[in-house]
């Protein structure tokens, strides 16, 4: 049998008179987008519904879902580093003072962003998922292959000169490196492979031709993890976005938030941070986008390592059926490339069910 999770005990799709993405009736199930709550630079986005319409070509509806993590119901304990230290020791000794800035400012918008969609959404702060495969329904292929999707399957170093070869230029490239982390190693799932230190991963992304295969008015969006000396590995003066002769425009910033809408961690704990950032950047000297700004994104978190699909909210930017690239991807999306080890980690069947016709894909069981 299937499994539902639903969040925040809603199993109804999500209204508010305040989100620009609801209209004055509740929408069908099977036409919930994945982007809950709009508000200027606020969004509130369901992480699997993004992968489920990043399946399709944009405007058609999935014809899958995708397996889930359970909702994190509660925030988590802000874990104590283990040699005592206290925050402002910490702060002195790991912070650059422009990283220090940078977290005082990402503070102030992730706070603002949750005094108004509190103040002015009252749906679901996530939609119900799907946590167990279901039985008896559609098998799907061994590998799920969207719409117009290219992929290399293989690390950028032995694939790098086909990638040269074959790619054409993208006027978006999202990178989400495998930065250095000692947890992630730890565990030791052999999935999730990290590089293991700032010396081997700024090798690694300075191998990936970018300036060659970006547009001249495209954009650049890497991931980063909270660590200064990542933030300024990539954005100083001598950093990776100079190499590429990039210029930073702006982040957004992904804030993790429980079913219940908390943040995963207090925001103010020197120790773990509840968000990540995007950093955005153009080529030096070239226009940047009217519409590209800063933005929150506030979203429930899925299974590790599992991203927003930025499909949609670049839609916004750079219009429908714009040329883009994933690196270091570990999902397909309908019209995009995909590049890295892990492109088809979560393509496979055991990750997929398919909806049945006449069936919501937000129902676990339909009556006929």
């Amino acid at each position: 049998m299937s499994s539902v999770s639903a969040c925040n005990e809603a199993s109804s799709p999500p209204s508010s008179s305040s989100s620009s993405s609801s209209s004055s009736s509740s929408p069908q199930p099977s036409t919930i987008s994945s982007i809950l709550f709009q508000s200027g630079n606020v969004v509130l986005l369901d992480i699997p519904r993004s992968l489920e319409e990043a399946q399709v070509p944009p405007g058609l509806p999935p014809s899958a879902r995708i397996v889930s993590g359970a909702p994190p119901l509660k925030p988590f304990t802000t874990p104590e580093p283990r040699d005592g230290a206290t925050a402002d020791h910490w702060l002195r000794n790991s912070q650059s003072a422009g990283a220090h800035i940078a977290d005082l400012m990402a503070a102030a918008a992730v706070q603002s962003a949750l005094d108004q969609l509190h103040s002015r959404y009252s749906g679901p702060f996530c939609l119900p998922r799907l946590c167990n495969a279901a039985d008896g329904l559609p098998a799907m292929s061994a590998v799920r292959m969207p719409h117009g999707a290219e992929y290399l399957h293989g690390s950028i170093r032995a694939l790098r000169q086909t990638f040269v070869d074959r790619a054409p230029q993208f006027r978006l490239i999202v990178l989400d490196p495998p930065w250095p982390n000692r947890s992630a190693r730890r565990k030791k799932t052999g999935r999730y492979n990290t590089a293991s230190n700032l010396s081997e991963i700024e090798q690694l992304l300075s191998s990936i031709p970018v300036a060659s295969h970006l547009a001249p008015d495209g954009l650049v969006a890497m991931w980063i993890t909270n660590k200064s000396s990542i933030l300024d590995l990539v954005t100083s003066s001598k950093g990776l976005f100079a190499s590429w002769g990039l210029e930073l425009v702006t982040q957004w910033t992904w804030l993790k938030i429980t079913s219940s809408g908390e943040p995963l961690f207090d925001i103010e704990s020197a120790w773990r941070k509840p968000w990540e950032t995007l950093l955005v950047a153009k080529r030096i000297g070239a226009k940047a986008p009217e519409a590209l700004e800063p933005k929150v994104i506030l979203a429930v978190p899925d299974v590790h390592s599992r991203k927003p699909n930025l499909r949609q909210l670049f839609q916004d930017i750079l219009g429908q059926g714009y040329p883009a690239l994933e690196v270091f991807a570990r999902n397909l999306t309908s019209g995009w490339w995909s590049w890295g080890d892990q492109v088809l980690q979560f393509q496979e069947s055991e990750h997929w069910t398919a909806i049945n016709d006449g069936c919501s894909p937000y129902e676990t069981h339909c009556s006929m």
